[in-house]
């Protein structure tokens, strides 16, 4: 196969780039800078400059390619709509039209669970597929679930018309190595003195290792009937949240937080924080946000069975085998380990 995937930097698209390559696929990667053309090239793949926000440099990349993975979106809980809208939303549909222009057959659009309105999820808990976004998705994930919303609608308008083959992939909570917006903001937030759990419950949060889901991705890439479909990308068990961060703390040697806080009471406290950093124009994300409490305080599980019947996929990594691999790469990233610093008291 001769795949593009744009994002390939970044960290679920750098894996993609990594398992295509390792594999034996002609892997093109599309990058901004020089230095992201080299991790590239490091993974196994050819890099080429290309920026989804900017349509005329589209048309190298996509020259003479089969497949397209699209990884590239704004990942982040903090911003105003026009930056989301410019990088997922608009650049979904540049990426779109220059494949079609270039006479590509597929297109696989890797999106997130964020896309399903959260008050449905709740009321199910365990979420399939079909379950609707109602034009938001995760409310509580504000800009960045309703930018993925509307990039899935217009890689579905592609698909209906006969444009492209589309498949989107749908992952939970991604973790692993080469993670630096989620993973290393918690860490840093359990080892300070004031760290507790957000709610009195142990949800259910559904992390999946970061090369399973790459492997999802390919398959959904691969497979003709996943065409026209999409998959949620979780565990099959349900995995709670103090089980996954109490591991991950007890490896790196961080201490579990011994009391809990009201949810709703963190939740209007993150929304009075994101309300003062707006006034005084923070640009970086402050200490606290609502996405940042939405994504541990979520009780729901996304039903995989679709893509284990469908595409033949299951999840390879255990937690146990995850999270020792993601305390290692920590350990080597000197500004991370820095971070999390000693074990508290």
């Amino acid at each position: 196969m001769r795949a593009l995937v744009t994002g390939a930097a970044g960290f679920i698209g750098s894996h993609i780039v990594e398992r295509l390559a390792a594999a034996g696929h002609n892997v093109r990667g599309m990058v901004r800078t020089a230095a992201q053309g080299a991790t590239v090239r490091s993974l196994g793949a050819e890099p080429v400059q290309g920026d989804v926000t900017q349509p005329a440099t589209l048309r190298s990349a996509v020259k003479d390619v089969e497949t397209v993975i699209h990884a590239a979106a704004r990942v982040t809980d903090w911003g105003d709509w026009p930056a989301f809208e410019a990088a997922t939303v608009r650049g979904t549909q540049n990426i779109l039209r220059a494949a079609v222009d270039a006479g590509v057959r597929r297109l696989v659009l890797v999106s997130t669970v964020a896309v399903y309105d959260n008050r449905v999820g709740d009321r199910l808990h365990v979420v399939p597929e079909d379950t609707p976004h109602n034009g938001v998705g995760d409310r509580l994930l504000g800009h960045y679930a309703r930018a993925k919303v509307l990039a899935e609608q217009a890689a579905w308008d592609f698909h209906r018309r006969g444009d492209l083959e589309v498949t989107a992939v749908r992952p939970a909570w991604v973790y692993g190595p080469r993670d630096r917006t989620v993973l290393p903001r918690l860490v840093e937030y359990m080892n300070t003195p004031f760290a507790c759990w957000f709610g009195r419950t142990d949800p259910v949060i559904d992390p999946i290792y970061v090369t399973d889901v790459s492997d999802c991705v390919i398959l959904a890439a691969t497979r003709p009937q996943a065409a026209g479909n999409a998959y949620n990308v979780a565990p099959v068990d349900e995995i709670r949240l103090r089980d996954f961060l109490g591991q991950l703390c007890g490896t790196l040697g961080v201490r579990v937080p011994r009391w809990s806080i009201n949810e709703h009471l963190i939740l209007s406290l993150a929304r009075g924080v994101e309300a003062a950093a707006r006034w005084i124009g923070m640009r970086d994300p402050p200490f606290l946000t609502v996405g940042a409490v939405a994504i541990v305080t979520c009780d729901r599980h996304y039903d995989p069975s679709k893509a284990i019947g469908e595409l033949g996929w299951k999840p390879a990594v255990s937690l146990e085998r995850g999270i020792e691999l993601t305390a290692q790469w920590f350990h080597t990233q000197p500004d991370l380990a820095r971070r999390f610093g000693p074990t508290r008291s």
